[in-house]
């Protein structure tokens, strides 16, 4: 009889201590959980006070361009302009041949000032809208020795942009025509943008040397095209190889709307 009641005590004090173990163990998995949790959460809002400020930066560095721009272009501009056309009045009376010189000065400055204008923030963007502006990157590709043509296939329903995105996108197009004019050597650039209720959909398409794969998002341009696609909050997908070019597509869903159309050209 004691000896049945003593291993009922046996059992029951092995059973409490099991009992014990596992609380613990569960204690300190749910503790675990718990840190790992925090550090991803604290992660997370590092990682968004972060995109919130290097948003606030690129945003302030477009304010301080379309001020810029503004004063060149409404100022400056103008006032040259006007220069240009009294000099032209001017012009039939010179007997010295100073006159066109002048002309020829103003000219080159008034050029200047528009590029400049137009490297700050775009009138055309602003007055025309995306498209126009697009159009107008790629008339003003240079003509290489190789022979650089540049196609635009649009469909756009600009009316759903933000002045933000229509910008965002401008800005990218300008960095990719950019580093394909620098660097890609290539003889033909393909972009295909559609904006419609589902959302974006933009294609940009080089037949040039490409990247290696290794390399292809390490570049100061290629960081600040994602930076900005992160900033529309849009993604992105680079497809390049040594040799081959480079495909970039860039998606935004309006409304958690999906489209599955095709961009491929």
């Amino acid at each position: 009889m004691e000896s049945t009641e003593f291993v009922r005590y046996i059992t029951l004090a092995i059973g409490l201590v099991l009992v014990l173990v596992v609380v613990v163990i569960v204690s300190l998995e749910l503790f675990r959980k718990k840190v790992i949790q925090e550090k991803m959460r604290n992660a997370e809002l590092k990682l968004k006070h972060q995109t919130d400020l290097l948003h606030t930066v690129i945003r302030s560095q477009e304010e301080e361009r379309r001020r810029v721009s503004d004063a060149l272009h409404d100022d400056i501009g103008s006032k040259l302009t006007t220069i240009k056309l009294n000099l032209h009045q001017l012009s039939a009376g010179d007997n010295n041949g100073l006159l066109p010189d002048v002309l020829a000065l103003s000219e080159k400055v008034i050029s200047i000032t528009r590029e400049l204008s137009h490297a700050y923030s775009p009138v055309i963007l602003e007055k025309f809208g995306l498209e126009a502006g697009i159009a107008e990157l790629l008339d003003d590709l240079p003509h290489t020795e190789e022979g650089l043509s540049g196609e635009l296939q649009a469909s756009m329903q600009e009316e759903l942009l933000d002045q933000e995105s229509r910008l965002v996108l401008y800005r990218i197009t300008q960095e990719l025509l950019n580093n394909t004019v620098k660097h890609a050597g290539a003889s033909e650039v393909f972009i295909k943008v559609q904006i419609g209720p589902d959302g974006i959909d933009y294609l940009y398409k080089d037949n040039g040397k490409g990247f290696d794969d290794n390399k292809a998002n390490a570049g100061i341009g290629m960081l600040n095209i994602q930076n900005r696609v992160a900033m529309m909050e849009g993604e992105m997908d680079l497809v390049t190889s040594a040799g081959n070019g480079i495909t970039l597509t860039i998606k935004k869903h309006f409304n958690g709307a999906k489209n599955t159309d095709s961009l491929s050209r």
